[in-house]
Formats: structure tokens, sequence, C-alpha cells
């Protein structure tokens, strides 16, 4: 009878462990899914991903601007919902020179004028948003949808990144 109670205790814990060891792997893999996202605040040109299936938000920002920081805590707190759909590029322009060179060449891309360091200044796929404020969170979720479902004709920006990588290389 003692026998019988410790084989069934051994079948037992080892069923327990089985289900604590393969449910917890199962859901580590989902909280990787979800959390499967870029939010890289000071990104350069060599970190981003242009081969990514995700669509790329590139964020021009000013370190102190409390515009920008509410931004990216908003990019954060949709990560789970939305992280499959994007990853974040972030550049700071007031005080990185090259970074603000960049974000002109961006403006310029959307028929906007370069030189002004207004920030945030940030591109959803292949739409430009100047300023942030929770009223547009809406319209930023929206943007982030609508170019992942069409990112195959959502413009990546290699040029820009091409020409910026030959003018490194040609200094």
């Amino acid at each position: 009878m003692k026998s019988k109670i410790t084989i069934f205790v051994i079948v037992i814990s080892v069923i327990l462990s089985g289900m604590i060891f393969f449910g917890n792997k199962y859901y580590q893999k989902y909280l990787n899914d979800q959390a499967n996202v870029i939010i890289m605040k000071n990104a350069s040109i060599e970190d981003i991903d242009l081969e990514s299936k995700k669509i790329n938000i590139y964020v021009f920002w000013g370190d102190g601007c409390p515009h920008c920081e509410e931004l990216f805590q908003f990019l954060e707190s949709i990560r789970s919902k939305y992280g499959k759909y994007y990853n974040v590029y972030g550049f700071e322009v007031w005080y990185d020179e090259e970074n603000g060179e960049l974000m002109d060449k961006f403006k310029e891309e959307f028929g906007e004028t370069p030189g002004s360091r207004g920030v945030p200044y940030f591109i959803v796929g292949d739409e430009s948003f100047v300023g942030y404020q929770r009223n547009i969170n809406r319209e930023i979720r929206k943007a982030i949808v609508s170019k992942y479902k069409n990112r195959k004709k959502v413009k990546k920006f290699e040029d820009i990144f091409n020409k910026k990588e030959e003018e490194e290389i040609n200094k």
C-alpha cells in the first residue's frame, strides 16, 4: 500500500512538473511574442531593420521634451496589443546634429520645411506627425494598423538611409 502511494505521488509530481514547465514555456513564448517589439530611443541608422515584416516608426525627439517622453510612454503602453505591428527607432535632434540632418531628410521627403527642430516629429510607416498630445492616440493606433496591413505599399525610406551611409563613407 505504501509503495502504491509513493508511486502515485511520484506520478502526480511528474505530471504537475511537466504542466508547470511546459505551461510556463508556452506562456513565456506568448509574452515574448507580445514584447517582441523594438523600442530604441537612441537608435543609429545601423540599428534599423528595413527587412522586418513590421512597420518602422521613426521618432525625432528632444532631450528634455515632455511631449516626446509622453509619446514614448504611449508607444510602450500599446506594446502588448500592437507590438506585433511595429518597431520604434528614436533619434535625439536637439543635441545631435547628425540626427537633426536625418530629420531634415525625412521632412524634405514629405514636402515639409527642413531646419525646424520642433519635436516630437515622427513617422508611422510612411505617414508623418508633428507634435504629440493624447488626443491623437487613436489616430496613431489607426495608422499603425493600416500601415501594417498595407506594408507592401508603404515606403521604407531605404533611399534616405542609403544616402546617409554614402555620405558617411565619402567623408
